[in-house]
């Protein structure tokens, strides 16, 4: 029994709705079910405000399957499940669409192959505006990173992902400044000589739990050389947990997260910061990357099922008028549409300024493609996922030198992304061969960044 059932039973009572005999009976024997095999702690929700947590190596599918319908017959709605390979995890999946009369019905089963974990029922939605900041060194380590990300996603809180962010290119840290500063406590995950979470130490004012990965050549001794530095950490605030251990991180970074949330929300709450590295590329696929990282595994590939099902016809669009009319018809909210509209606007009066027409009667090249429109869609999409209060991104990279288009060979920046770089958009001193913003990207970044801050 949870701590919500467990309150609105004693309620009962107290309204005499429910005679103390009956909520005695109803008690008796909570605390753990017995499988003969695991007594599952089912009351371990009430006590520590976390759920239980099925630790899979070691145990047979079976055995999983039976302890996730105790917890969820239970009151736990959400179960999350560790180390569990790939093979075992079909074979829980199957024991669990089969119909059972006590567990509730509707939970699903779900697979995260990079952690290795399994989730049986529904992730919660994040219970405060505080968030959680999992930053790791290098994609390598992304295992541990997302082990730990989506356990504290389970348990409740909001997360912000930070990945690829090791000291070897520190810039690309630095970028994050707002988002660790935000934080109301950062997981630093890294292998080789484990130097991110000192380096993160040093920038945060929250708790910073490290994380030592085995990623590493030899004398990293299978994390050894990673936990022994991040034990020795000049910088003041820094924990460490074991080896690989991104699910007692994660778990650790929701407790502190839980406990000062409301104090952070009573204080104006943490800002939620979307950042854009355009640094070196300032392309429509960069943005999208920069903003998958704030989301959960697997939303990219539930995007853009969305994006193929919103209804964007296959033909060219010839002008502005064309576009906003299939705008009006997408199966998408008010808000990804109103920021499509300004999107493809900002691209029209562009292209109007750069062959000096009017809006109305510019023309559309590859820019009114569908399959352009879907991408921008589905970049949309996913900034309404990620619901940032802003966003700020580095001076933009135009690149060098010359661009194929429809109208032959041009200098970079083309006219209409000029165009739209002109109406305020501050670039890159450092400029890199070849095309590095387009006029769509160029739209986006005008319509959507609230601020630029870095180099």
């Amino acid at each position: 029994m949870d701590e919500r059932r467990m309150r609105e039973m004693l309620e009962r009572v107290a309204a005499g709705e429910l005679t103390p005999e009956l909520a005695e009976g109803m008690l008796a024997g909570q605390g753990f079910t017995d499988l003969d095999f695991a007594k599952v702690d089912t009351q371990r929700a009430a006590r520590t405000g976390a759920g239980e947590v099925v630790y899979g190596a070691g145990k047979t599918a079976e055995q999983i399957a039976k302890i996730c319908r105790a917890l969820a017959a239970a009151g736990q709605l959400c179960v999350l499940v560790t180390r569990l390979d790939a093979e075992k995890a079909r074979e829980v999946d199957c024991l669990l669409a089969q119909a059972d009369d006590e567990a509730p019905a509707g939970l699903a089963f779900e697979y995260r192959p990079i952690p290795k974990l399994g989730i049986y029922g529904a992730i919660p939605a994040p219970a405060r505006a505080s968030y959680v900041a999992v930053a790791c060194a290098g994609t390598s380590d992304l295992y541990c990173a997302e082990e730990a990300a989506v356990t504290a996603e389970v348990l409740g809180s909001r997360v912000v992902r930070l990945y690829d962010v090791g000291v070897a290119g520190i810039h690309r840290l630095l970028a994050h400044a707002d988002d660790l500063a935000g934080a109301a406590a950062i997981v630093a995950v890294a292998g080789m000589e484990g130097a991110l979470a000192s380096v993160v130490g040093g920038m945060a004012k929250c708790p910073v739990i490290a994380v030592p990965t085995s990623v590493g050549y030899g004398a990293s001794f299978n994390g050894l050389a990673a936990l022994l530095a991040m034990l020795n950490s000049c910088a003041s605030g820094v924990s460490v947990v074991n080896i690989d251990n991104g699910f007692g991180a994660g778990y650790q970074a929701h407790m502190i997260e839980s406990a000062c949330g409301v104090a952070r929300e009573e204080r104006g709450g943490a800002m939620n910061t979307l950042r854009w590295n355009l640094s070196e590329n300032a392309t429509r696929a960069q943005l999208l990357g920069d903003t998958l990282l704030q989301l959960p595994e697997g939303a990219r590939e539930q995007l853009e099922q969305a994006a193929a099902a919103a209804g964007v016809p296959e033909r060219h669009h010839h002008n502005i008028g064309e576009v906003l009319a299939t705008i009006d018809t997408l199966a998408v909210s008010d808000r990804v549409k109103a920021d499509l509209r300004a999107v493809y606007t900002i691209l029209a009066e562009a292209e109007a300024a750069a062959h000096g027409c009017a809006v109305g009667e510019t023309h559309f090249h590859e820019v009114g493609d569908g399959a352009r429109i879907r991408n921008t869609l589905l970049l949309c999409l996913a900034i309404e996922q990620a619901n940032p209060q802003r966003i700020v991104a580095t001076p933009a990279q135009t690149g060098e030198g010359t661009v194929m288009c429809a109208h032959g060979e041009l200098a970079i920046p083309a006219p209409a992304t000029a165009a739209i770089i002109a109406r305020g958009i501050p670039t890159a001193t450092r400029k890199l061969p070849g095309e590095r913003m387009t006029p769509t990207s160029a739209a986006i970044i005008l319509h959507f960044v609230d601020e630029f801050a870095g180099e």
